[in-house]
């Protein structure tokens, strides 16, 4: 059976990084075609995996025109049985072909902005989508309650993301942890990110055995603006910024003896979270977005997007007993959230439909 996955976005997001994930899934069954832009992230990232590739017109630019016959041209060489989109461009695309080409029409939600409440998308969904992939409960809504659906909220390869007992000495000794905790972060340094937020919390402990390091690309917020709070916060001392890509980010989070997502919006899907746990490192995080639906006690918490519940928990956790927590978050994540646990269930869900 032949599935084409259509990855249109132009950055690497979670929303690509779980639809990557998905196509790997359902190659269980099916002849994987993944559909990109060529030069961008997704097209590079398929082409690495070994899919096959079929190069589409973004659709964001210009008329529509070219991006819907560039699709027709790709369903027309293909002939997938499942087509599986990310976003709504597309799916709209699908829709005006399902009925010539005689595919089931698959959608993956999971966008911050949630599921448009509209007539048009309430109509499209109705009458041509054959059943979605859902990030977080959050987002079910009434366009697409009615649907066939699968909840997905996060899918970690653990054969990337593992923990290293090498790796975590290597990189304590190069932080100079010592006996100290150390308290991971890790993501882009954006505002919705809540680094923030973090240093805020960092402030409030009553204790100074730690030491935090912040991994992230500047973004939207500006490192030095960071470095500044910390300064005015008195921390300077106990944090450090990490602002480049790390050859092995596996090792870092297997150096952490504790992981906080600080998130204050987002998070739709559950990544990076679930990273760590693979790494053997509890999680403190913030209740937003999906991340109540996979970090639970006793291997992790969330809490409002406030400093002083965010750092209550993570002085909570800094008195645990971190290794042992540590081994149960990396137990859930094989368990629950691996290509092993998953890639079944929706391989059924997609394939089986068809």
């Amino acid at each position: 059976m032949r599935a084409l996955v259509i990855l249109d976005e132009r950055w690497y997001s979670a929303l690509t990084d779980l639809g990557v994930k998905i196509a790997r899934s359902i190659s269980r069954e099916c002849s994987v075609a993944v559909a990109a832009i060529p030069g961008y992230p997704a097209w590079k990232v398929a082409g690495e995996l070994g899919f096959k590739r079929f190069g589409i017109e973004d659709p964001r630019r210009g008329l529509p025109f070219k991006p819907f016959l560039s699709l027709k041209k790709t369903v027309e060489e293909f002939k997938p049985r499942v087509l599986f989109t990310i976003r709504g461009d597309e799916m709209l695309f699908g829709a005006l072909l399902k009925k010539r080409f005689g595919f089931k029409l698959f959608r993956l939600h999971g966008h911050s902005k949630g599921v448009r409440e509209s007539f048009l998308n309430r109509e499209l969904h109705r009458r041509f989508v054959d059943g979605v992939v859902v990030s977080s409960r959050k987002l079910v809504n009434s366009v697409i309650s009615e649907l066939p659906k699968i909840f997905v909220p996060g899918i970690v390869d653990t054969d990337v993301f593992s923990f290293s007992r090498e790796g975590r000495e290597l990189f304590r000794k190069e932080l100079k942890v010592g006996n100290r905790k150390l308290i991971g972060v890790v993501g882009r340094l954006d505002p919705v990110k809540g680094h923030r937020l973090f240093l805020r919390a960092l402030s409030l402990l009553k204790r100074d055995d730690y030491i935090a390091a912040v991994v992230g690309e500047e973004k939207n917020e500006k490192l030095e603006d960071l470095k500044k709070l910390s300064a005015e916060l008195g921390i300077s001392d106990k944090v450090v910024f990490i602002p480049e890509r790390l050859p092995s980010i596996s090792n870092f989070m297997s150096a952490c003896d504790l992981a906080v997502v600080p998130s204050v919006g987002s998070e739709v899907i559950a990544r990076t979270p679930l990273e760590f746990m693979a790494c053997r490192t509890a999680v403190v995080s913030t209740n937003v977005g999906a991340l109540p639906e996979v970090i639970l006690p006793p291997y992790g918490i969330t809490v409002p997007p406030d400093e002083h519940s965010l750092s209550e928990a993570i002085d909570k956790f800094l008195l645990s007993d971190l290794e042992k927590l540590g081994k149960i978050a990396q137990e859930v994540a094989d368990e629950k959230f691996s290509f092993k646990a998953l890639s079944p269930a929706v391989c059924r869900f997609v394939c089986g439909r068809v």
